[in-house]
């Protein structure tokens, strides 16, 4: 079977794009023909072909399109109604606009002209639409899909090499003091709420360790200036600089000794597709304190420390409950190890790609 994968920008920086590209290795293995269409391409992609060459690409009935749905893309949606072949939408969720409403109208205006394709792209009437997460999917079920044309499956993703790569010793020895330690991770924009995570810290130096120290991985996007001086603001009244170490652009060595030398993986964010960042602390015996917003409760399974509203107290107290108790730290480690392998490992994404591809009909 032929197998065209549609994206509007493909980079090898994002968790788009990580899914694409790994996700067509998937297809690849399992003995599809696949090509990967898009108009434009950041860093070291491979080859692609341009949207145009699509069409005659899956001209067979029992040809497959998958299209990756994170951005509006007008284009996409009238090549879809086009084509003649089987067609999956593939949602990554689109951050509802208010969460920009104060710090960037470009931002405002994407993602409203993003979230106005699920009405369109739902009435196409598609052979599956495939969500990144239960969650994801109660966009198109609200939209009239019907629940039989839906499924899973949880991005593709780097973990597994993160797990074989080599720690960072220059970062590890860096950071590996003994000081309790938070890590978060993942850009900076508005839903992340990253001030949340701040207003924690503070409290937790407060209450449990003078010497704790966040280390806040993710990059700053000029678009939401406003966003990044809010968090840096908030850090100076508090009187926290000291403690709080950004890490902007970071290898996968560097990365993965964060996660080594962090007490928790502490998420706040109040708009999440799926979050990543969980599953590639699970598959390094980070534990994971959370905020149940979006996917996260779901992503994190049984293997973390998620609560259904954000107190400052409640995240601080549980970072300080996992410095302490050894056995809630290897009963998640162990229950985190279980579920990557079960739900998010290459191997266990495959498999259940290729179930989804044999019910196609």
């Amino acid at each position: 079977m032929n197998i065209g994968i549609l994206v509007p920008v493909l980079s090898d920086r994002d968790a788009v794009g990580t899914d694409v590209l790994e996700m067509a290795r998937a297809l690849e293995q399992l003995g599809h023909t696949v090509r990967i269409f898009t108009p434009a391409t950041v860093g070291d992609v491979g080859k692609t072909s341009k949207p145009a060459a699509l069409a005659a690409f899956v001209a067979s009935p029992d040809d497959l399109v998958i299209y990756h749905f994170s951005i509006g893309w007008a284009y996409a949606l009238d090549l879809l109604r086009s084509l003649r072949c089987r067609r999956i939408v593939r949602y990554h969720n689109i951050t509802p606009p208010e969460f920009f409403d104060n710090y960037s109208q470009e931002y405002v205006a994407a993602c409203a002209n993003g979230r106005a394709e699920i009405q369109p792209l739902a009435d196409l009437g598609c052979e599956v639409y495939l969500g990144a997460s239960p969650f994801n999917l109660e966009d198109f079920l609200a939209a009239g899909v019907p629940a039989e044309r839906t499924a899973v499956l949880a991005p593709f993703n780097r973990v597994d090499a993160l797990v074989h790569s080599h720690a960072d010793l220059a970062l590890l020895d860096r950071y590996h003091s003994g000081a309790s330690t938070w890590l978060s991770v993942g850009r900076l924009a508005p839903n992340k709420a990253h001030v949340n995570l701040v207003d924690a810290f503070a409290v937790y130096l407060r209450a449990y360790d003078a010497a704790a120290r966040l280390i806040i991985v993710g990059r700053a996007d000029p678009r939401l200036a406003r966003y990044t001086d809010e968090i840096h603001a908030r850090i100076a009244q508090l009187d926290i600089a000291a403690s709080v170490h950004f890490l902007s652009e970071v290898s996968d060595a560097e990365l993965k000794a964060a996660y080594f030398v962090a007490d928790a993986l502490v998420i706040t964010s109040e708009h999440e597709g799926f979050c990543v960042p969980l599953a590639e602390a699970m598959a390094l015996g980070t534990p994971i304190v959370g905020y149940a917003a979006g996917a996260v409760a779901w992503t994190a399974g049984n293997a973390a420390l998620i609560w259904d509203e954000y107190d400052p107290h409640v995240f601080a107290a549980s970072v300080a409950r996992l410095r302490e108790d050894a056995v809630l730290r290897r009963t998640l480690r162990d229950r985190g190890f279980a579920r990557v392998e079960e739900e998010f490992s290459t191997r266990a994404q495959a498999r259940r790609l290729a179930n989804i591809l044999e019910n196609l009909g």
